[in-house]
């Protein structure tokens, strides 16, 4: 199924799901306050690198990587609290990457706070999990 020119297909791993490029977080991301609206861009054409940005009229923008956590962390399904948006809604994850700096250290990213977003409706939360999840894991691939 193709996208509508406001989505972007994102891999998951049910197969490639369609995400609205808007996003609406119930709440802003750890230490970024005021700002709850992002817009979601495609870094390549396989669904699974991308940045969110942040409305310029919020303040100073910000820009933040994602990866769909399973392509390079195939065992990575963390069970995602009661509550968290529509529990019947069929969620799509992501994970915040820190880039590679210019030491050489590799990307890494953050198991321990993904970033759920409902498909349907564009809205999003992010979740610190209970349980042994690193928060800078190496992404290698």
């Amino acid at each position: 199924m193709e996208p509508r020119a406001d989505e972007l297909s994102v891999a998951t791993p049910d197969g490639v799901r369609a995400v609205p490029s808007r996003l609406d977080l119930v709440e802003p991301l750890l230490g970024l306050p005021g700002r709850t609206a992002y817009d979601l861009q495609a870094l390549d054409d396989l669904g699974v690198l991308f940045t969110i940005r942040s409305n310029p009229l919020d303040g100073p923008q910000i820009r933040l990587f994602l990866v769909s956590p399973h392509v390079f962390f195939p065992t990575y399904a963390p069970e995602i609290p009661a509550g968290t948006l529509d529990d019947g809604a069929q969620r799509v994850l992501f994970v915040v990457v820190r880039p590679a700096d210019a030491d050489g250290e590799v990307p890494t990213a953050n198991l321990l706070a993904p970033l759920v977003i409902d498909p349907a409706t564009g809205h999003a939360a992010q979740v610190v999990l209970d349980g042994d999840h690193p928060l800078r894991a190496p992404v290698v691939g």
